[in-house]
């Protein structure tokens, strides 16, 4: 039963409590009790929360984003609080939250608004990330793992790390748990460690290489790249959306796959590696 009276870390002991009892359950059902018992406590204490969330997303309305966004924002950043807290680190739980608010909150305004740079491919990844998370949770109920979301992406669990690290925090709790403990304030992405977990026609690290290789083009140049490469149009297609003539895109190609092939043979990347 509810108690509107108890602080944040008494609804914290009491799940602590209840986290321990499920040990020793003799049954399914009294399983499921007490974990119907956590849920309950959760939810009373994500409630006497939200005026927090309300208050931090406040501070955030000069980014000129919607309220309601960037309140939904903060809201999983008090879901991975209620989660992630730990009562023996001393620390207040509205302390706590506050930091994991703010950091979601951060991660969508730079996601909105980038003041650094962010290579396309990162985003790409990073939203492939989440979609692979939000589709675990909904079929398990469960928050994923690192070794989850490599597994259901097939990139190594160190390149799921590098990736995530464009966010200053991660969606969901587990996630957000391990790139805490393990690496807290990284400041770089080390390609190296992107890889493809198993074997495929054309690696992952390959596929970055080619990536960042493109976004160092000039914008004309990507502008034909994808024309070409990605769309599938004639040269004189991408003259006339370029507003050049198809000898000048011809030269242009040219250029490019000259200047693409030298900047992958300086990163490490041969012409037909991966083709195996």
């Amino acid at each position: 039963m509810r108690d509107p009276d108890r602080s944040n870390e008494e609804l914290l002991e009491e799940i602590e409590k209840l986290e321990a009892r499920k040990e020793d359950a003799e049954n399914d059902s009294e399983f499921g009790e007490i974990n119907e018992e956590i849920s309950e406590i959760k939810d009373q204490l994500i409630e006497q929360n939200i005026g927090l969330v309300k208050s931090i997303a406040g501070d955030f309305t000069h980014s000129g984003l919607d309220f309601e966004d960037l309140r939904q924002a903060g809201y999983i950043g008090l879901l991975n609080a209620v989660e992630n807290y730990d009562l023996n680190e001393g620390a207040k739980f509205s302390t706590y939250a506050s930091h994991l608010i703010k950091g979601e909150i951060r991660h969508h305004v730079r996601d909105e608004q980038p003041s650094v740079h962010i290579p396309q491919w990162v985003k790409r990844l990073n939203k492939k990330i989440k979609k692979a998370e939000e589709r675990i949770y909904q079929e398990t109920g469960e928050f994923p793992t690192i070794e989850e979301i490599s597994e259901e992406l097939n990139i190594e669990e160190e390149g799921v790390r590098e990736v995530l690290k464009a966010r200053d925090s991660m969606t969901y709790v587990s996630i957000d748990r391990e790139r805490r403990e393990s690496d807290p304030r990284p400041e770089y992405i080390d390609y190296e460690k992107i890889r493809s977990k198993h074997q495929e026609d054309l690696p992952l690290e390959f596929k970055v290489r080619i990536a960042d290789a493109i976004e160092k083009l000039t914008e004309v140049q990507q502008q034909v790249v994808k024309g070409l490469f990605y769309e599938e149009q004639t040269q004189e297609e991408v003259g006339e959306d370029i507003g050049t003539s198809q000898r000048q895109v011809s030269r242009i190609k040219s250029r490019v796959l000259d200047q693409l092939k030298d900047q992958l043979e300086e990163s490490g990347v041969e012409p037909g590696d991966g083709s195996d």
